[in-house]
């Protein structure tokens, strides 16, 4: 489970990083989840990881701008995940895989990671052994029977991986993103009248 940690702390680091230097302007900005802006995935991340916190933390106050909270409720949701032992109790979904909740919590972050790399309009290096480490797991995560896929999953239907593709948009291809999703693919909201 070490190695899984380590993963996912770098998975952490690596979009922390990224996080805290999103413009102001950006946070409206679409994002390869569809519907939702570069604000709304911040949102979402914070909310999981203080899902996984609040299984042995009390609860935090959400901060306004999800830029500034999501340091702290990654390091909240890691230390939790680090004290856990074989399982963590999740609310609604009971005991579940530490190592299970490790190898998506990683996988998510890296995919999200690419999903702000591709609204932001940038290219962020992810090293090859982070990808290494996270593409089996992308596969197990995803694979055929896996209640993280489908209608009720957390997933879109997993994306043919393509060779010629660096591994990271194959991880995001498994994930249910297109690898070649750009925002000038999104047409803008019609404005209420």
């Amino acid at each position: 489970m070490t190695d899984l940690l380590d993963l996912d702390a770098t998975a952490l680091a690596l979009i922390g990083h990224d996080v805290a230097l999103i413009p102001d302007a950006a946070l409206a900005d679409p994002t390869p989840c569809e519907g939702w802006t570069v604000a709304d995935l911040l949102h979402h991340m914070n909310e999981r990881h203080e899902a996984i916190a609040r299984t042995a933390l009390p609860p935090l106050e959400p901060a306004g701008d999800p830029r500034d909270g999501f340091a702290l409720t990654a390091a909240r949701c890691l230390a939790v995940l680090e004290r856990a032992g074989e399982t963590v109790t999740m609310p609604r979904l009971g005991p579940l895989s530490t190592a299970w909740v490790l190898g998506i919590h990683a996988v998510d972050m890296l995919v999200h990671r690419w999903d702000l790399a591709r609204a932001l309009r940038t290219t962020p290096a992810t090293p090859s052994r982070i990808t290494e480490a996270a593409l089996p797991l992308a596969r197990a995560n995803t694979a055929p029977g896996s209640p993280l896929n489908g209608p009720d999953g957390a997933y879109r239907p997993p994306l043919a991986e393509d060779p010629s593709r660096p591994a990271i948009d194959n991880i995001a291809a498994l994930l249910g993103r297109d690898p070649h999703w750009s925002p000038q693919e999104v047409t803008p909201r019609e404005e209420a009248l």
